[in-house]
């Protein structure tokens, strides 16, 4: 009788990655970054490329970066926003392996293969890698707007990520084609993958101080991008997009009513109006009232497709 004995190795070697650079009037740091990562990848063994995605910059980049064989520079014919830029980039890479990077320069090159030698080491504990900067150097703004933002979207999620912001990630390419990458979807894509059964590990990376241009981040993100946190819990990881657009609109007519009662308040204990009589607490009243059919709608439509879903099991 022969016995034939099967090695498993539990671990993988990515030696072929596509790099994703979402930019948006990067034109000074891009030059620097690129260089930067030929450098690193200089006397590493893994096959790269580079994908740029240029958001409807004002100097469109392909004026500014040197054509190389490995670089991929798509122009988007509008500005999409950075969750659909990384996602267009993604479509457009070879490589089953994706690293997304900024395109500001502040998380260094070097940091890519610390992020793929933790996947190589992890992997199949571990089906993807995210960055996480402890020590950040942002603008005190920023980083309070960070933190709210990370707190509010670890209470609404339950997640435990330390931080959600960071766009230094290594994942498996076929893992996130079937997410609808609209909106902010990108800050929280740890917790996407999370969502759909995936291990996902954090490690410490390095941060540095912006060089060129300015910050596009600010207080008017983390709305978008809570907004997004609370979709994920009502629709799985809305990978349906009616969805997300119909959650979405319910949520901006609650805000508009919620601004209506707060006027109608104000003019009736300051400026003596009855409520009764007040054509904004009607329009609040008008408004709660179509936010809440949409949400009912949502509702009823995922339960459904759960009801068909353990129909099929």
């Amino acid at each position: 009788m022969d016995i034939v004995i099967i090695i498993y190795n539990r671990n993988i070697l990515i030696d072929k990655l596509s790099i994703v650079i979402p930019a948006l009037n990067e034109e000074e740091s891009i030059p620097f970054l690129l260089k930067e990562i030929d450098e690193v990848f200089l006397d590493s063994k893994i096959t790269y490329e580079i994908v740029l995605i240029d958001d409807f910059s004002t100097i469109p980049l392909e004026q500014v970066i040197e054509k190389k064989d490995n670089i991929t520079i798509i122009r988007n014919e509008f500005n999409q926003g950075q969750s659909k830029s990384i996602f267009n980039g993604i479509l457009k890479s070879t490589y089953p392996y994706i690293c997304t990077l900024d395109g500001d320069g502040q998380n260094p090159p070097s940091e890519i293969l610390k992020i793929v030698n933790e996947f190589n080491k992890n992997y199949p504990s571990f089906d993807a890698v995210v960055g996480f900067r402890k020590k950040r150097n942002d603008n005190l703004v920023r980083k309070f707007y960070s933190k709210i933002a990370n707190y509010i979207i670890r209470l609404l999620t339950k997640s435990n990520f330390n931080d959600l912001g960071c766009s230094l990630k290594v994942f498996k390419k076929k893992d996130v084609l079937s997410f609808n990458f609209s909106g902010d979807i990108h800050r929280i894509l740890n917790i996407l993958l999370q969502k759909k059964g995936l291990n996902i590990k954090e490690v410490e990376v390095e941060h540095h101080e912006r060089k060129y241009g300015i910050s596009k981040y600010g207080f008017s993100r983390i709305l978008p991008v809570i907004v997004d946190s609370i979709l994920i819990m009502l629709t799985k990881g809305f990978n349906t997009t009616p969805r997300y657009v119909l959650g979405k609109i319910s949520f901006v007519f609650l805000l508009f009513s919620i601004v209506f009662f707060s006027l109608s308040l104000y003019q009736k204990y300051f400026v003596n109006i009855f409520v009764h009589r007040n054509p904004i607490f009607l329009l609040g009243v008008l408004f709660l009232f179509i936010s809440i059919q949409i949400f009912i709608v949502i509702i009823i439509n995922l339960f459904i497709e759960i009801t068909n879903h353990n129909k099929d099991q």
